[in-house]
């Protein structure tokens, strides 16, 4: 299946008989799925970055609220997105953080899953990375938001 994110653009493909939708307080911004084993975790998310975050402060961020404690074993960081992957007890993380429109807007998805089901969840991870497409803002064109 092939989620496409109306409002910010962005779009990537997931096995759709494997994650089933959530509700999510905000939909415009992103979307949630759960495995049908209730196992795993698919997030995907857009927002502006209203506070001002470079890349490297918001990778900063995202690893000392988000993974404390865990062991990482991939975090490779370009110009314009990182990833943190590893692992934080019984759980694997894989998220990839995007900037775009020189920083003003943040697009971010993140796979969770149970370290026993490593074999299974690291490809879908594989796949999903190379079908994700992150936007160009909100109207795709990295101007200013619309109201």
């Amino acid at each position: 299946s092939t989620y496409r994110n109306e409002r910010f653009g962005f779009q990537l493909s997931y096995p759709g008989g494997l994650f089933i939708p959530k509700e999510t307080p905000n939909s415009q911004s992103g979307a949630l799925w759960t495995s049908t084993d209730g196992g795993a975790r698919l997030l995907a998310t857009a927002t502006q970055n209203e506070t001002g975050e470079t890349l490297e402060s918001y990778r900063d961020f995202v690893m000392r609220e988000s993974y404390a404690d865990a062991q990482f074993d991939y975090t490779p960081t370009k110009e314009t997105w990182f990833v943190l992957s590893g692992q934080k007890g019984d759980t694997i993380f894989y998220e990839r953080i995007t900037f775009v429109c020189q920083g003003r807007y943040i697009y971010g998805w993140q796979v969770n899953y149970p370290a026993s089901q490593r074999r299974k969840y690291d490809a879908i991870v594989e796949a999903i990375h190379r079908t994700y497409k992150p936007g160009r803002g909100e109207g795709g064109s990295c101007g200013e938001a619309t109201q």
